[in-house]
């Protein structure tokens, strides 16, 4: 196999691809007698934006809406703790 043909595959598909890391944790009530929540967090790894939900159902409306937009990750994402919006 031609490495270099291997090489340029690769760095278009790095150019085009997007990552995303999920964080969920779970949130317990202080009151005995209701059920804990599950919480998440969306990060977009190349941009460094997230967005929080409370559905683990959004995780994958949230992921398809970024790649169906043309509105830009804005619409979607705010940066992340720590960021300065650009």
């Amino acid at each position: 196999m031609d490495k270099r043909l291997n090489t340029n595959t690769m760095a278009q598909f790095d150019k085009e691809a997007h990552s995303f890391v999920v964080r969920i944790w779970r949130e317990n009530s202080e009151d005995p007698t209701q059920t804990a929540v599950w919480r998440g967090r969306i990060r977009h790894v190349q941009s460094e934006k997230q967005h929080y939900f409370s559905e683990i159902a959004e995780i994958s409306r949230v992921v398809a809406r970024y790649l169906d937009t043309d509105s830009g990750i804005e619409a979607i994402f705010e940066p992340a703790q720590g960021q300065s919006v650009s």
